[in-house]
């Protein structure tokens, strides 16, 4: 009695799973090389097309892999140097439309002096690799469609700030900012539920003709008492 029960349970189960097993993925990816900014490259990404293709469940960007450099830089206008301190740039890499991502990094702080009428670039370059940001849940209604997406992703490498302290007398001749590259790869995840074709899969059947049989001798079991 007991190993009916357990096996009509473990028929339904395995019945419940091979419907969840139809799910389906469709992953994009398009790849920034490290370029210097500011630049814009544009991803074009096929959109979700429902219900042909089934039903789209969610979607998934990621941006991964983003490496590059980031130095910062003091220009000087006026006629003599100008000391400054904690001299600092971030870059940036935003991939936007539909929705957005986005990550960034900062350079180490530079202090130094600045000649009269130049830009120091003698500042250290930081050098980093491997940042990704967090993934982003994107809207549904907007992917879905039989063309691509629009606006295209626009993958735009850009120095988002800079600041630092001037000297005595370096108010408004002594100006921060920065210059890098940027690059990472950009994915785009659709989950969705294939379409119904009305006709259960073989297997299914069968699973489920074996919970059926299972709970049936149950049932004859308890009515035999």
């Amino acid at each position: 009695m007991k190993s009916l029960k357990i096996f009509a349970l473990m028929a339904m189960v395995c019945v419940l799973l091979a419907g969840s097993a139809n799910a389906g993925i469709i992953t994009q990816t398009c790849t920034i090389p490290v370029t210097a900014v500011g630049f814009t490259q544009t991803c074009t990404m096929n959109q979700f097309n429902q219900p042909t293709a089934g039903t789209l469940t969610s979607v998934v960007l990621a941006l991964t892999g983003v490496g590059g450099n980031v130095l910062p830089e003091q220009t000087n206008i006026s006629g003599s140097p100008i000391t400054f301190t904690n001299s600092v740039a971030t870059i940036g890499l935003t991939l936007t439309g539909p929705d957005s991502i986005s990550v960034s990094d900062t350079s180490g702080a530079c202090s130094g002096t600045v000649a009269g009428g130049t830009t120091n670039t003698g500042c250290t370059t930081t050098t980093f690799s491997g940042l990704s940001a967090a993934n982003v849940s994107g809207t549904l209604a907007l992917y879905i469609g039989t063309g691509t997406i629009s606006p295209a992703f626009s993958a735009s490498g850009q120095i988002l700030s800079a600041s630092g302290s001037g000297g005595v007398g370096s108010a408004g001749l002594l100006f921060f900012g920065g210059t890098g590259a940027i690059g990472g790869t950009f994915t785009l995840t659709y989950n969705y539920n294939p379409p119904q074709t009305g006709t259960p899969e073989p297997a299914t059947m069968a699973m489920l003709g074996s919970a059926l049989i299972g709970l049936g001798l149950i049932g004859r079991k308890r009515f035999a008492r």
